[in-house]
């Protein structure tokens, strides 16, 4: 490369200080430990300081928000989901960032399913079961989440209006409080992280029923998908990736993008993703910018019919 091109291309020089990587999750779940395993990968390649700061709180709009007005150099990147990129902007009055305005989608890592499980005091084994006891007894299922406009409370919308069941939402802080509820019986199902339930599904404390997503999971083996159940139209998956302030270099961009894919194609990082139940992806910048623009549609229109809205 010359002189030249070399100054005129700001990924030649790209990193020369420290990355910074903003996580809207508390740390120790498994979304901190994704994003520590990255910036772990990328401070090795890069032979450069690349470090999690957690900002949770807000549903992810506190970590987004910063991210959004951060400088557009690619030092400060946001792990980003489903709930502070495409639905919490559809629900709350006031959100500081307009996702396809101010986010540069650099590359979508994983997808995350959910999984419908049930206390097993519960008399439903699949969701036939679940739908034609659910109609006999409206209003009194309770399906706890981990917070409104979180999937597992979005899924159950979706699950209500394409089934025309009436199960009650639940809304908690967080996945662990979920989990509590369920084993004693406070609520009677979940459509639950599968980080958060797998271990009492295997145990035996919990009865999963169906997944969420299109297929199977490896880690959840036996479980169909809802679709796959008599609910032909049910499809909910979430995504975890990392986004950059909108109006970075795009070969900044590119040379992040490059090195996640090497990254989440380490067989033993996907094993350790797989086993959380989470399926490794890798896509290009233009993909998922593409995907958040198409969801965020579909995410308006269920948010729409189930009048969801936050202060």
């Amino acid at each position: 490369m010359s002189t030249l091109s070399q100054a005129q291309d700001p990924a030649a020089t790209y990193p020369n200080k420290t990355i910074k990587i903003i996580s809207p999750f508390a740390p120790g779940g498994a979304t901190d430990i994704l994003a520590r395993t990255l910036a772990q990968k990328l401070g090795e390649a890069w032979k450069q300081t690349v470090i999690v700061d957690n900002k949770s709180g807000g549903g992810g709009v506190i970590a987004a928000t910063e991210v959004a007005r951060a400088e557009k150099d690619g030092y400060t990147l946001l792990l980003g989901s489903v709930g502070p990129v495409e639905v919490l902007p559809s629900i709350m009055k006031k959100v500081p960032y307009d996702s396809e305005r101010d986010f540069a989608g650099v590359d979508i890592l994983v997808n995350v399913e959910n999984v419908v499980v049930v206390n097993t005091q519960v008399p439903v084994k699949n969701i036939p079961e679940l739908i034609a006891y659910a109609k006999a007894n409206p209003g009194k299922l309770h399906s706890g989440s981990s917070g409104i406009a979180t999937t597992g409370h979005l899924s159950l919308e979706v699950f209500n209006q394409l089934t025309g069941v009436d199960i009650v939402h639940v809304p908690y802080r967080g996945g662990a409080p979920v989990t509590s509820a369920l084993l004693a019986g406070d609520i009677e199902m979940s459509f639950s992280t599968v980080p958060a339930a797998i271990q009492y599904i295997k145990s035996g404390k919990l009865r999963a029923i169906a997944v969420t997503g299109e297929k199977p999971l490896d880690a959840l083996p036996g479980i169909k998908p809802i679709k796959d159940q008599g609910v032909p139209g049910f499809k909910v998956s979430s995504w975890y990736g990392i986004l950059a302030p909108s109006g970075t270099p795009p070969s900044i961009i590119n040379k992040i993008n490059l090195e996640l894919g090497k990254i989440i194609a380490i067989p033993e990082i996907k094993a350790k993703l797989l086993e959380q139940g989470w399926t490794t992806v890798h896509t290009t910048p233009a993909q998922m910018n593409k995907q958040i623009q198409s969801e965020i549609q579909e995410w308006k229109i269920v948010i729409n019919k189930a009048s969801i809205t936050l202060d």
